[in-house]
């Protein structure tokens, strides 16, 4: 028998084929426009048909105080190690320093206000861990759990998957940073069973690097 409905694992699949589209493209009319507009509205769309038609349960997305304090601290250490490394590494290396600077000139960070800046990168980030976080699969689990091979495998396929939308940037500072901290935030995904929590640290990592706290200040 032909099933017509798509599975929810099928969906999810879908879902995150349609994102990686959207995010190369995005990428793409960023390094030669400087325009995040795609970002915004293709992320907002997709991660909200995403949770519309069963890809991703809206139960992930259910807040409570000590998920929003697990991503506030998970967020606030990824962004004080970030700048620790930067600082330590880029007078060392002088190609890291060149690199960020590049980096940060492509994502045009310096062409919004901060307040522009920080309402994107909530828009943004949200639609992003829900779209390749939420291809991670499974309902909301009670508490915290402990993490398994599998969890992990899938954890890094989605992380790779995540860096490689990134490449019509052009930027593999760029790619590394995405395959790091997705790695990261998958897994606080799976820990947690939310997706609050890898929302919460990403929008402050975010902040912490490029709105708050510039990473170019540290070195």
């Amino acid at each position: 028998m032909i099933r017509l409905v798509p599975t929810p694992a099928q969906r999810r699949l879908i879902m995150l084929a349609l994102a990686s589209g959207v995010w190369l493209v995005s990428f793409a009319e960023l390094a030669r426009m400087g325009t995040w507009t795609t970002f915004a509205v293709g992320g907002a769309v997709l991660a909200l048909a995403a949770l519309v038609f069963g890809a991703v349960p809206a139960a992930l997305l259910r807040p409570s105080a000590g998920k929003v304090a697990a991503g506030l601290v998970a967020g606030v250490l990824m962004a004080v190690l970030t700048h620790l490394a930067y600082a330590v590494v880029a007078p060392l290396v002088p190609e890291v320093r060149a690199a960020t600077s590049r980096l940060l000139g492509l994502l045009n960070v310096g062409g919004f206000s901060p307040g522009a800046r920080a309402l994107l990168i909530v828009v943004i980030a949200t639609s992003e861990e829900v779209l390749f976080r939420g291809a991670l699969g499974g309902d909301a689990t009670p508490g915290i759990r402990g993490l398994q091979r599998g969890d992990l495998l899938a954890v890094a396929a989605l992380a790779a998957v995540y860096a490689l939308a990134t490449v019509t940037l052009g930027s593999p500072l760029l790619m590394a940073c995405a395959l790091g901290c997705g790695i990261a935030w998958g897994v606080l995904r799976v820990v947690a069973g939310s997706l609050v929590v890898p929302i919460v640290a990403h929008v402050v990592w975010d902040l912490g690097v490029l709105v708050v706290w510039p990473l170019a200040s540290s070195g």
